[in-house]
């Protein structure tokens, strides 16, 4: 053979060699950034059978995860009663792609595998393949390992967002500069960011590991939550302690607010009250700028005093409460009531302040 004719032949070989390597290099690698289009679209799961979509497809196998999942907020994220009524009021299909995630366009698209909210497909499926952090031994799934789906950066891909630009044709295709959610922010520059586990070290001690108990679990606030009482000369200090959150307290929905109060059940007028939580300006992109952010960090302890004298009521002891509310308003009028608590009381003491022990 001629060096001109190896050369032609060297030509046509080399693209096919390149070829069959490209076969046996497999799919790119799937990072966590890639699962969730952040609400900008639908959860794509791919070429996914319908059938597999369904939470109740992996009970027989799963069935400790699944009765967790389906008591959580992720498998009530699209009926929750609160979202519902936030949603009639403003009906976006933005809220639809993080809320029913597998919904394909607007709310007539939920249809009841969509109704499940973040089901087990929206985190664990894609291209009919299971992803996961590891393949366990002996699983029967085709499954992609994604490196990073235990860490704050997944939970970042529903719980970090920031206000949405909304066009006249109310459809949201891009976002302001201005932080909405900005959780797992918060945990990463605070005092338990190195914490082993990282969000699923609070958020995932449940047997299963798929509750994610957060502000709507009985105990939660009462432990992220610390109060203490004291007397500082005649006067009530009480302290506010964010001693068990990794991210401030209240955290997400920016309607989420705590409001601490003390009162003489006898002069209930002279009610002491201070709200916690962030207040927004509008913004000139068309979001929302926070004018004011009371939000308790983590391990951060904040104190204020009560003038017993401006309680009125002699000498009746002094009610203290911390109560959390999940909405605008704490007491919903029947009209707009969402079927479901819009406060909850964290912390309640009944005390003489005369009777406290003084301040350190």
């Amino acid at each position: 053979m001629t060096r001109r004719a190896y050369a032609r032949g060297l030509a046509v070989a080399l693209p096919v060699v390149a070829l069959a390597a490209a076969a046996h290099a497999g799919p790119e690698p799937l990072t966590v950034a890639a699962l969730f289009p952040r609400g900008l679209a639908p959860v794509d799961v791919g070429a996914t059978a319908a059938g597999d979509q369904d939470a109740a497809t992996c009970t027989p196998c799963h069935a400790g995860i699944v009765d967790e999942w389906a008591k959580s907020q992720h498998g009530r994220a699209w009926t929750d009663g609160i979202f519902q009524r936030e949603f009639r009021n403003q009906p976006l299909d933005w809220c639809v792609r993080c809320h029913a995630p597998l919904a394909t366009g607007d709310a007539a698209t939920v249809g009841p595998v969509a109704a499940q909210g973040v089901n087990c497909a929206v985190c664990h499926l894609r291209e009919g393949e299971m992803v996961a952090t590891v393949k366990r031994e002996g699983s029967p799934h085709a499954t992609r390992v994604v490196e990073g789906m235990n860490t704050a950066a997944f939970c970042a891909g529903c719980h970090e967002f920031n206000f949405p630009v909304i066009d006249p044709e109310k459809q949201v295709h891009a976002y302001t500069e201005h932080p909405m959610q900005h959780t797992v922010s918060e945990f990463q520059s605070g005092v338990r960011a190195s914490q082993p586990g990282e969000c699923l070290g609070c958020h995932g001690n449940t047997p299963s590991r798929h509750r994610f108990p957060g502000a709507h679990a009985d105990g939660v606030l009462q432990h992220a939550i610390g109060m203490e009482l004291c007397r500082s000369g005649r006067d009530l200090e009480i302290a506010l302690t964010n001693q068990g959150a990794g991210h401030s307290v209240p955290t997400g929905d920016l309607h989420r607010h705590m409001v601490l109060r003390a009162w003489r059940s006898n002069a209930p007028e002279h009610v002491f009250e201070a709200r916690i939580g962030r207040l927004f300006d509008a913004a000139k992109d068309g979001g929302k700028v926070v004018s004011e952010d009371t939000s308790i960090r983590p391990g951060e302890r904040r104190t204020w005093d009560v003038p017993v004298r401006s309680l009125g009521g002699g000498s009746e002891p002094v009610n203290v409460e911390l109560r959390y509310v999940y909405t605008v308003d704490e007491v919903a009028l029947p009209q707009n009531d969402p079927g479901e608590p819009t406060s909850v009381t964290v912390h309640r003491e009944r005390v003489s302040v005369a009777d406290l022990l003084p301040c350190r």
